[in-house]
């Protein structure tokens, strides 16, 4: 039997988890499992799972209790592929971290990964990637891309066994005292869930019990900001609270998890997380699974019994959104406007809307990068490297942690797309 002790820490209590085990969380009982394979059939009869090429869609299948193989070697051998192709010259470093969680949760060796008598090395090319974001951090003080991919770099470093100083990484991902890491300023519960997941499986390692005394006191400060942002069940927002169930679940903290839970299952027939890449978010807490989870699966265990059964065309709800461009830079920018999108539109959907309704204010320019859109102009207004300039993405003056087409936006939420600097 694992025993843990219970801690007064602000108002709630963390369970001090003993060496060697973790403290996992709820799961969805067999009565509510159905609610569960209605969202994996979801995402295995999508054409977007069937054609695309999204590493979290694959990790989400490989940490369900039921499987449809097909569908899951198909979309591994697709990501092998790529990988191959491209991963050296486009992926980003978390996009690399993401490829090596879902060949670890597919019983591969991301170190010999073969498509077409050609092969890579992920690990090795995450390890250059991730210094290559270390650098970018001390010269400029901001990653090449955002904290929430290098603790995505930091965890799958970490449970591919790459090499890279254990020590260091621990510092990169404390919060420092204003929360810039996550995120500029703002607190992002996406990256702080990362973050901690990332630094827990850091605690296996080998490190001094100084080093560990740091990580402990870093992921309390990081649960006690996510519990802030916690309002019935949900933990940040609808779509970062499956992130922050898997935090939570392994940071040891005693929290209300059925309520997450509950939250979660009664919004599944609302159509909430219809989409895969929603969906792929919450399946693993509905599981009582984590990202942890992804090494030491029994892949020749897997039952073949998720059928897809696709679902009739229906009508989408439409949803309206407030939309903002402005720029205080070099010149004065602003425009504002209401607009209507089918439920489950992303922020660049809406940005598209926009500009087709008012195309002279609304314009706007994007590179496709491997993690996605990256805008490089709103009427004109050019995103510059060289002057750390960039259009900036926000929800209710947050800053978003996610690209543009990555974004699910809600009913009546306030979007902005704001010139700033880094």
């Amino acid at each position: 039997m694992m025993l843990s002790l219970a801690i007064p820490l602000a108002g709630f209590l963390l369970l001090v988890l003993p060496t060697g085990g973790l403290c996992y969380g709820c799961a969805v009982t067999e009565k509510e499992r159905p609610w569960v394979n209605s969202l994996l059939n979801k995402i295995i009869s999508s054409e977007d799972t069937r054609t695309g090429l999204n590493p979290s869609i694959l990790i989400a299948l490989r940490l369900a209790g039921s499987h449809n193989r097909n569908v899951e070697e198909s979309l591994l051998q697709r990501l092998s592929q790529d990988a191959v192709s491209h991963a050296k010259e486009s992926y980003s470093s978390g996009k690399v971290a993401l490829n090596i969680m879902a060949q670890l949760a597919s019983c591969v060796n991301p170190r010999n990964i073969s498509s077409s008598s050609s092969t890579i090395n992920l690990v090795r090319l995450l390890e250059q990637k991730y210094q290559d974001e270390l650098q970018n951090l001390k010269k400029y003080q901001a990653p090449l891309t955002s904290f929430y991919q290098l603790s995505l770099d930091v965890l799958a470093l970490c449970l591919a066994e790459g090499k890279f100083s254990t020590a260091d990484a621990a510092n990169l991902l404390q919060p420092d005292k204003d929360m810039k890491k996550y995120y500029l300023g703002q607190f992002s519960v996406d990256t702080a869930a990362v973050s901690i997941l990332a630094q827990v499986c850091l605690k296996k390692m080998t490190l001094t019990p100084k080093v560990k005394k740091e990580i402990r006191e870093s992921v309390e400060q990081l649960v006690q900001k996510i519990m802030t942002h916690s309002h019935n069940g949900v933990l940040g927002n609808m779509y970062s609270t499956g992130l922050a169930m898997q935090a939570l679940t392994v940071s040891g903290i005693q929290w209300n998890c059925r309520e997450s839970l509950k939250m979660i299952l009664d919004q599944i027939p609302k159509g909430t997380f219809d989409l895969p890449m929603t969906a792929s978010q919450i399946i693993p807490s509905l599981e009582g699974q984590t990202y942890l989870n992804v090494i030491g699966l029994n892949c020749s265990a897997d039952k073949d019994d998720i059928i897809p059964t696709p679902s009739p065309p229906t009508r989408p709800r439409l949803i309206h959104v407030r939309y903002t461009i402005s720029a205080k830079v070099k010149i004065f920018i602003k425009g504002t406007i209401t607009v209507h999108v089918p439920w489950g539109s992303t922020f660049f959907d809406v940005m598209k809307v926009a500009m087709e309704k008012k195309c002279k204010i609304f314009r706007f320019t994007y590179e496709n990068s491997s993690w996605g859109p990256y805008i490089t102009s709103v009427q004109g207004l050019m995103a510059d490297d060289n002057q750390r300039t960039y259009w900036q993405l926000l929800s209710g003056n947050i800053p978003l942690d996610r690209d543009a087409g990555n974004y699910i936006v809600s009913d009546k939420e306030r979007l902005e797309v704001r010139y700033s600097k880094y």
